[in-house]
């Protein structure tokens, strides 16, 4: 039963992290003259990799397979983040983990993992713009831990 508990507290938490990241990502690529699906396409390179940086158009093989892929990955990352958490935490303890958890992220996506696992960002946006997209994915983490907080 704990396990299940974790697993649906990391969905959740997972899930609010993808939303607010991807939206992120996407005002970021506007901003740097790619459309606003275009990051998301791109994470759908480990499997389509000549087709899902250059497309910018939405689609469902790859806007779709990115979302789904990217929703993957925060559930992922929900599951560190409240496995280092615990249940019972303070809302600074909550920030610390969700920061530390988005730096881990980052840290694996462009430092770890093999670049067909990256998230592909970068072919839409400059490095600069990962900031506010990993600081959205710890904001995400955060701010669904503190909304289910008992006060």
């Amino acid at each position: 039963m704990k396990i299940v508990k974790l697993l649906a507290r990391a969905f959740a938490s997972g899930t609010g992290a993808a939303v607010i990241s991807a939206v992120v990502a996407s005002r970021e690529a506007l901003n740097n003259g790619a459309s606003g699906v275009a990051p998301i396409n791109a994470v759908s390179h480990c499997l389509w990799p000549a087709e899902a940086f250059l497309d910018e158009q939405p689609s469902v093989r790859l806007t779709g397979t990115g979302a789904f892929i990217y929703w993957g990955a925060g559930i992922f990352w929900g599951v560190l983040f409240e496995t280092l958490l615990g249940r019972r935490s303070s809302p600074a303890r909550i920030v610390r983990t969700a920061a530390a958890t988005a730096v881990m992220a980052y840290a694996v996506d462009y430092h770890v993992v093999p670049e067909r696992f990256t998230p592909g960002f970068e072919a839409h946006m400059p490095p600069r713009s990962f900031l506010p997209i990993y600081a959205a994915l710890g904001a995400g983490l955060a701010l669904i831990a503190l909304t289910r907080r008992k006060f």
